[in-house]
């Protein structure tokens, strides 16, 4: 096991043993958390069902609001690399299966499902490589004309965060040292394994590509320029309020939501 997997496991280990099966477990911002499964979800609602597979299902939370949702439309599969937090998972009784795997290799036949979900999952590999090999496996195991709705990090999102912080002489923040975010020219790289995005006339009425940008400007930014010392630092009620109130505008989330099709 390289290094950085032996980090990367480590720090999800943590996570299952510090939040069990709370929705906070990997993402503390709960407006975050919230608005990427309600995306996910009304990605799905176009959906006409099938085989989904969730990578990186993480304690399951996920996959129960699907279930919730549409009960059996999906036969749902979970993958993930950490056996705690499949312990987790299993224990919240699901009608799924739930699988110990890597995302270099996954472990399913090919072109078996319909549907593939990631929420934040391909970004802790960290060399650039084998992302491109995770989004090749993905290929793979979905049908022709299946597809993907991913939820992954990119770093303009970063980049453009800290030039609004250091104009108010806020200090930069960093990128997970669990993570690799993406560039332009990586996911390009990840496209050519046989994907396309959708269509604008296919992504209406979904979430658009930017979702979180406001919040992130409005909780990194604004929140973090007039928060007194000893302020709560997430969750505010502030942060709940324009959660509500603004659209998104501009690119300041690293987090972006993306829509593709298994190319024929």
């Amino acid at each position: 096991m390289l290094p950085s997997d032996v980090a990367v496991l480590a720090h999800y280990r943590e996570q299952a043993r510090a939040h069990g099966a709370s929705s906070e477990s990997t993402m503390p911002d709960e407006v975050v958390r919230q608005a990427e499964v309600a995306a996910i979800l009304r990605f799905l609602e176009r959906q006409p069902g099938g085989r989904l597979l969730e990578i990186g299902c993480g304690n399951g939370c996920l996959l129960e609001a699907i279930l919730r949702q549409f009960g059996p439309r999906f036969g749902l599969v979970g993958m993930d690399r950490t056996p705690e937090m499949l312990a987790i998972a299993r224990g919240r009784e699901l009608e799924c299966d739930l699988q110990v795997g890597d995302l270099r290799d996954l472990p399913y036949r090919g072109a078996s499902f319909e549907v593939v979900v990631s929420e934040r999952v391909v970004i802790n590999l960290r060399d650039p490589g084998e992302q491109v090999r995770a989004f090749g496996e993905i290929a793979r195991v979905l049908k022709p004309g299946g597809v993907t709705v991913a939820i992954e990090g990119f770093k303009a999102g970063l980049e453009n965060l800290n030039r609004a912080r250091a104009d108010f002489l806020l200090p930069p923040i960093a990128e997970p040292e669990v993570n690799n975010w993406f560039t332009g020219e990586r996911w390009r790289q990840f496209l050519e394994a046989g994907f396309r995005e959708f269509t604008e006339a296919e992504c209406e009425g979904l979430e658009p590509e930017n979702f979180l940008s406001s919040h992130y400007f409005m909780t990194r930014f604004f929140h973090d320029a007039i928060k007194p010392e000893g302020g709560k630092v997430r969750n505010t009620e502030l942060a709940k309020f324009f959660a509500a109130a603004l659209p998104p505008v501009g690119d300041y989330a690293p987090l972006r939501i993306k829509y593709l099709r298994r190319l024929p």
